[in-house]
């Protein structure tokens, strides 16, 4: 479960230079339910990264292959291999482990740590089978080889069918810490288990600094609008409601002087909504895709105000002070705009546009716009240090387990 890296040293012995090896141990820590394709997702991975890297310089990160993590991006951020089936791991036994190593690639056995930082992926929406393959199927065995498991703050819940209360209550028996990352997703995870490892802590990409791209013009792109498939998809309202309510946002922003455009935060789908859009517009919009999710959190820093589907272009927004205009599918975002105590924030209803005119005719006032970003400037203080509170908490865990082992 340890993995040795090797110091070489040169010997005379029996008249040729042999090689002695060394060892020291180093943390080999997985990374679970992260990935590209969704720029949230992404951004949690280099904020994960950014704070390892800090804590612990010489620690192994690795990361399973897969459609939206491939080899190559993996690699380009400093991520190794970790053989990802029975079947694999098999094989990989086989090969010497120094040339394995050396080659990037790593055995499930010789991880220490586990985090995960899945956004949300536990809850009747996924149901259990799906929280199973995620980490309810492997999770007992890690706890019985002495893993650290730690789901990094995530929404959970709700829990109603019994199979996925089951899986749950296994994830929740067996991981050492778990982070409900607002009120609601607390009480889900207590209902099943009120355990001392059961924490709450907001959102942590909180704590990272986005990079504003070379040559962007704030003055030219003031208003981001960041769609979300999932809108459509969840139910929360058929794809014409939707279209219409985006549409209508853009043309009032328009209207009342400012000059927005779309910013995608995930892939292909999300694309497809803002062409759908375009097609509406008399004077259709430029669409802004970004592959380093920290130019697209830079973007949304000189914003005059965005208005956004997608739960982490909202953290990004508010937690650099910049309103947002939020439409929901999930208990998320209302808790969110909870905590920066922005429930004017958020509009529901799709339907009626008196909530969406409203707020849009407010965030175009300079006075009221200002007065807002110094609240949601004093509000991420606080979330930010309850962020760094956490990483502690996870630190200690870490530490704890390097002294004992």
């Amino acid at each position: 479960m340890v993995y040795d890296r090797a110091r070489t040293q040169t010997s005379a012995k029996k008249g040729f230079v042999g090689t002695l090896i060394t060892h020291f141990t180093i943390m080999i820590i997985e990374l679970r339910g992260v990935e590209f394709v969704n720029k949230g997702a992404e951004l949690m991975m280099q904020a994960i990264i950014k704070k390892i890297r800090e804590k612990f310089p010489e620690a192994i990160l690795t990361m399973q292959i897969g459609a939206k993590t491939p080899k190559a991006k993996l690699l380009q951020n400093g991520i190794k291999i970790k053989f990802s089936s029975n079947r694999s791991n098999r094989i990989g036994a086989f090969i010497p482990g120094l040339i394995r190593r050396i080659a990037g690639y790593y055995l499930e056995s010789e991880v220490n740590i586990v985090l995960d930082g899945s956004g949300f992926a536990f809850g009747d929406q996924w149901g259990a089978t799906y929280a199973s393959r995620r980490l309810g199927s492997k999770i007992s065995k890690w706890h019985n080889e002495g893993k650290k498991v730690i789901l990094l703050p995530q929404a959970f819940g709700p829990f109603n069918a019994a199979e996925l209360k089951m899986v749950m209550k296994k994830i929740i028996l067996n991981a050492d810490l778990l982070f409900a990352r607002e009120e609601e997703s607390y009480r889900h995870l207590q209902n099943i288990a009120t355990f001392q490892n059961i924490k709450q802590s907001p959102d942590f990409t909180n704590l990272i600094n986005g990079k504003v791209p070379e040559g962007f013009d704030s003055e030219t792109y003031q208003v981001a609008i960041i769609p979300n498939y999932k809108i459509v998809e969840s139910k929360s309202a058929n794809q014409d409601v939707y279209i219409s309510f985006l549409k209508h946002a853009i043309d009032k922003t328009i209207a009342i002087g400012l000059k927005p455009y779309f910013l995608i935060h995930e892939g292909v789908k999300d694309h497809q909504v803002a062409k759908d859009v375009n097609s509406f517009l008399t004077q259709p919009l430029d669409i802004i895709v970004m592959e380093d999710p920290l130019e697209i959190k830079g973007i949304i820093s000189t914003a005059k105000f965005i208005v956004c589907s997608r739960f982490h272009g909202v953290v990004s927004a508010l937690s650099q002070g910049v309103p947002c205009v939020t439409t929901s599918w999930s208990h998320k975002y209302v808790m969110l705009l909870k905590e920066y105590d922005f429930h004017e924030g958020l509009v529901q209803d799709l339907i009626n546009y008196e909530t969406l005119n409203t707020l849009l005719f407010n965030l175009a006032q300079p006075s009221y716009r200002y007065q807002l970003c110094e609240k949601l400037l004093q509000k991420s203080k606080v979330q930010k240090e309850k962020s760094a509170q956490m990483w502690d908490e996870v630190f200690n865990v870490i530490n704890n387990y390097k002294k004992h082992r």
